[in-house]
């Protein structure tokens, strides 16, 4: 009997030291965006790893961004997540909020740290700033960082009692979303409404045309994404309230990006004119044709404080083209050209003007100032050695009007 006792005891004793070791754990809790309960995340892969990263578990989160874990042995692990859901729209106000930090006026949460961070460097600095106005907003690039930013989980499963749960609640942001507001559908940012106003004749001169809003009172930044006729005039550059204006033009569009970058954001510019456009009729456009200007969305404007004004109106005027004077036909050899260009005028050249070459798109390839030619035989020469093979007009200007005098075509081989 004493044996049969001293077994049963030791088996006991032996269990109970075990029990530890292969305890089976549960672990339980949400996803949400920006540690908002009411935002909670679905479809976000979860995986449980130890600390060596080796993964012992993956669950997905329900619509309600819940998840579970069974049956985990004692021991240290990580939560490590993902997702292929699109994250926060970023916008011009994120950019914003990051600048205030920058100039130490706003604390970040640790989420809006993460959402900031978007080159990954564990710092915020003027090269994030930079990488969400100019790469991500103005010029469309993905960030460094990725899309989505999760917080990381550490878990230590010891001793407890039997039966007990324990919990985990984890955030999510988007890179670059620093205000925080996420729908899985998507939204719409759109702030402003662009509208027609008078009609504006360009020709071939250098015309501006102005942009306005119906928003009178002081702002600290605006974003625009305008649609323009690019087969009828061509966008030589834009001007705005200093120089921290920035824009890209790209297929018919002009991004213009500005923002008040100085810590008195929001005290000095007013939103009733907002930018000018410099333009030019496109070479060989008749009289008299005419075309629109569309807003795309997610423009903005942010009033003083850095927030987005709603409903503000763009006005956007319509476009027409005015006349063209043309003197004479320029004549030009050899066509095609490969280094060297000779264009022969009906005249001989005797006044101050512009040679401008265009190529197909209607950009401004190469231009000459004919003051420095001093032959009076007509024909003006032009190394072409180092334009790309294609099509090209060009147009001689002279007077104080820069008046098209003579205009005429070449073909750039290899």
């Amino acid at each position: 009997m004493k044996k049969t006792i001293f077994k049963t005891t030791a088996l006991i004793a032996l269990v109970i030291w075990l029990s530890p070791v292969f305890a089976q754990n549960q672990l339980t809790g949400t996803v949400d965006y920006h540690d908002d309960p009411n935002l909670p995340v679905p479809e976000v892969s979860i995986q449980l790893t130890d600390m060596n990263n080796n993964v012992l578990q993956t669950t997905l989160t329900n619509d309600y961004g819940e998840y579970f874990f069974d049956s985990i042995p004692n021991g240290s692990y990580y939560l490590v997540s993902s997702t292929l859901l699109d994250p926060g729209q970023v916008t011009l106000q994120d950019a914003f909020l990051i600048m205030m930090h920058l100039f130490g006026l706003y604390d970040f949460t640790e989420y809006e740290f993460a959402a900031a961070d978007v080159n990954g460097s564990g710092t915020i600095t003027w090269s994030d700033y930079f990488i969400v106005i100019i790469n991500y907003l103005l010029q469309g690039q993905p960030f460094p960082a990725g899309e989505w930013q999760f917080e990381s989980v550490q878990i230590d499963f010891l001793a407890r009692d039997l039966g007990s749960i324990d919990t985990a609640r984890v955030w999510a942001t988007g890179s670059g979303d620093v205000e925080g507001v996420w729908v899985p559908s998507g939204r719409s940012v759109t702030m402003v409404n662009g509208i027609i106003s008078e009609p504006v004749t360009i020709n071939q001169q250098t015309t501006s045309i102005e942009i306005t809003s119906g928003y009178p009172e002081l702002i600290s930044g605006f974003n625009l994404n305008i649609n323009y006729p690019s087969e009828l005039m061509t966008i030589t550059g834009v001007e705005g309230p200093d120089g921290n204006l920035n824009y890209a033009i790209e297929q018919g569009v002009v991004k213009i990006l500005w923002m008040d970058e100085s810590e008195h954001a929001g005290s000095l510019f007013y939103g009733d004119h907002l930018c000018t456009l410099l333009v030019n009729q496109k070479v060989g456009i008749g009289n008299e044709q005419s075309a629109t200007m569309t807003l795309q969305e997610n423009g903005m404007i942010l009033d003083q404080s850095g927030l987005p004004v709603e409903g503000a109106e763009i006005k956007l005027p319509s476009i027409k083209s005015g006349e063209i004077n043309v003197v004479n036909e320029a004549s030009c050899y050899p066509n095609p050209v490969v280094n060297q260009l000779n264009i022969r005028l009906a005249n001989s050249l005797n006044t101050a003007g512009l040679l401008c070459i265009y190529d197909i798109s209607g950009k401004l390839a190469q231009q000459v100032d004919l003051n420095q030619f001093t032959s009076n035989t007509g024909v003006i020469e032009i190394n072409t050695s180092q334009m790309s093979p294609g099509s090209y007009t060009y147009v001689i200007k002279t007077g104080q009007q820069d008046q098209v005098t003579s205009k005429g075509r070449f073909f750039k081989s290899e």
